[in-house]
Formats: structure tokens, sequence, C-alpha cells
């Protein structure tokens, strides 16, 4: 249930590369600024129709080329799914998946769950409920077939709500109070599939994850909703104030999943490196769950693993590694750093060597 084959074309320094990966372990090789990340951050297009490094799509196509393509092979089962994406410098997208076009970036996704951890990735404790919403409703999207769809259609209310709140028509009470209905409707429908894809995650997590270093003793999770109370009372009690603002301050699009110690926030009371082995541990939990509930397996990008790790968390990084079942996509500039880790996995490896943008075969 792996990606086994993925090519790129002119996608950042790269002009041309084709793998066929390992459906356990694969290492990228190369010096900064070689392309070894630049082909994790393809992998993560494929998935997502966006990079984790820019909002430039112009910065994902080689120089002087017309667009970017990226394909791949997916094993699902007894069958293998061909899909495609290409951007172009309008920021044009283009999705083929079993050579049919689509318009759908979530039908990618849904084929080719993927997360992605770099040296930046603390943005999960410290980029505000935004970063955590959308680590949250990833697992939600996977989990709960419905979700999506809700949330598309409480988005599509909620961005009317605020364009009244924002314009301020004449009958815009009776306006919002009609919107109202389908807001709360839609949000608590939201919230469900949210409390109960926690419940599952803090029982995995617990279950499996938690033990394996005393760095998450006195862990626990804490889910906001984006309200208290009944949500109908509370718009209408904040409708005068959100008049004033111009928008929705209550709702499933105000929510936090934050983590805290002892009842202290996490990135108050750890370090950089038991952040970085908790992040670890979230991202490994929510994909373990995922292919639990879905039966697809999904991949993890780790872009410079050895990057402001000590040898104690980059043994516990191991064994975190070794409990999770994606399928694995690690980037170093040596495998030397790499040895502490890969010596305690029992994993099927492929090593790929990426040079000035090329692939280096030995």
């Amino acid at each position: 249930m792996s990606l086994t084959h993925f090519s790129l074309n002119d996608f950042r320094n790269i002009e041309a590369i084709s793998i066929s990966p390992s459906k356990d372990l694969n290492l990228i090789l190369g010096q900064n600024g070689s392309g070894k990340t630049s082909l994790l951050e393809a992998i993560y297009f494929l998935s997502s129709g966006r990079s984790f490094r820019t909002n430039k799509h112009k910065l994902m196509i080689r120089s002087s080329q017309e667009k970017c393509i990226v394909h791949g092979k997916k094993q699902l089962h007894n069958l293998s799914i061909p899909i495609g994406i290409s951007k172009d410098q309008s920021g044009d997208t283009q999705l083929r998946i079993q050579g049919q076009a689509s318009r759908r970036i979530a039908e990618l996704a849904q084929i080719l769950p993927v997360q992605v951890i770099t040296p930046e990735s603390y943005e999960l404790f410290f980029g505000g409920p935004k970063e955590r919403r959308k680590f949250l409703d990833l697992g939600v999207f996977h989990v709960e077939h419905l979700f999506f769809d809700v949330w598309k259609s409480f988005n599509k209310v909620l961005k009317q709500r605020n364009a009244l709140l924002k314009s301020k028509p004449a009958n815009c009470v009776e306006q919002i109070k009609f919107w109202d209905k389908q807001f709360v409707e839609m949000a608590e429908q939201i919230n469900i599939y949210r409390k109960a894809y926690i419940s599952r995650f803090e029982g995995y997590f617990f279950d499996k994850i938690g033990g394996i270093s005393p760095v998450f003793e006195g862990l626990e999770a804490r889910y906001d909703a984006g309200w208290k109370g009944e949500l109908a009372e509370v718009l209408q009690s904040q409708l005068e104030r959100d008049l004033k603002l111009g928008y929705t301050s209550r709702g499933p699009h105000k929510a936090d999943f934050n983590f805290k110690v002892h009842g202290h926030n996490v990135e108050g009371i750890m370090s950089r490196g038991q952040l970085k082995l908790l992040l670890y541990a979230l991202k490994i939990t929510q994909n373990n769950l995922i292919e639990q509930e879905t039966e697809k397996q999904s991949i993890l990008l780790i872009d410079d693993l050895p990057s402001e790790l000590s040898s104690e968390t980059l043994e516990c990084v191991a064994k975190l590694l070794a409990s999770c079942n994606s399928q694995l996509f690690i980037s170093a500039i040596s495998s030397d750093s790499l040895t502490p880790v890969v010596e305690q996995l029992d994993k099927d490896i492929e090593m790929f060597h990426v040079e000035h943008g090329r692939l280096i075969t030995n």
C-alpha cells in the first residue's frame, strides 16, 4: 500500500528524477542545496497540491520552465493507482488520477496521506491555533469520511456570515439569523467528528506511544471547540461584537487542540529537543491511526532528521520510528549522521544520493 514509483520534472532545481522507493524506509542524501529537500517537497506537493516551504508557486518551477510535473504510483491492496499533478507559471493546477482529469485535491490526499517534519515544524506548538487545527483536521479528514463535505459547506456559510458582518446591509441581522441555523448545525457536526477523532488519538497515543520516553509523562491533550455553551446562544450574544469586528468570533474555525504537561503548555516547559520528540510522537500517532482506521499506508517525510537532536533524543526518535507503520522518506547530509537511528530499525532500506538536482548512482 506504498508509493511504488515517483518521478518529477522541472521541480525546483531538479530537471528530472525517477525513483522506485522502498515500502519501508528511504534515505535521501545530499549536501545543502543538492535537491534532497526538493524531492521530499515534491512528494508533499503530489498529495496536497502545495509546498511545505513556500506559498509562491513560481518558486517550485525550475528556472525558465513553463511548469513542474510530479507523477507517482500508489499501491492500494491489489491496485496500482497512477496519480499526477502539475502547476504552471500562472498558478493553474492540473490533476490526473488513474488517467482521468480531476479537479479535487482532496482526492489525491485521500489516496496519498502525507505528513512532514522539518526543522521548522515547531509551528505546531508556537504557531497558534491555526497550525494545531490544521494538524487535527488532517486526521479527522482521513478517519471521518463525511467531515470534508461538512467542513466545506460550513466554510461557505461562514463566508456568507462574515460578508454580512462586514458590509452591514440594512437587513443584515435578519439575514445573519437565517445563516446561523445552518452555521450551528454544521458547527456541531464538525465538533462531533473532532471529538470522536481526539478520543481515538488519545487512546492510541497513550496505549502505544506514550511509554517510549519519560518526556511524555504527565502529557495531556486539551481541546477547545471554539465556543462554550449553546452555540446558537453564543452567536446571538456575540452579534453586536461581531458586527463591530466585521467577522465571526466564535465557532469551529476558532477551535484549538493543544498539549500540556502537568497543566502547563508544552512550549513553555519543554526544551527544543523534547518538543521535537513530542512532534515525532504526535505525527507518528496520527499516521498510524490513519492506517489503522483506513487500511491505507501513510507517508512520513522527515527533512534533515539529525538537526538539533542530541544522541539521547536520536535514540528515542529511533524507538518512535520503529513503531511507525508509515512509508518513510528521510533526508540528511550523510548516511553516517543517520546511523544511530537506522541501526535500530528493522526495515527494508533504499538509499538515494542527490547532487546538483540529479540522482547519483553508486
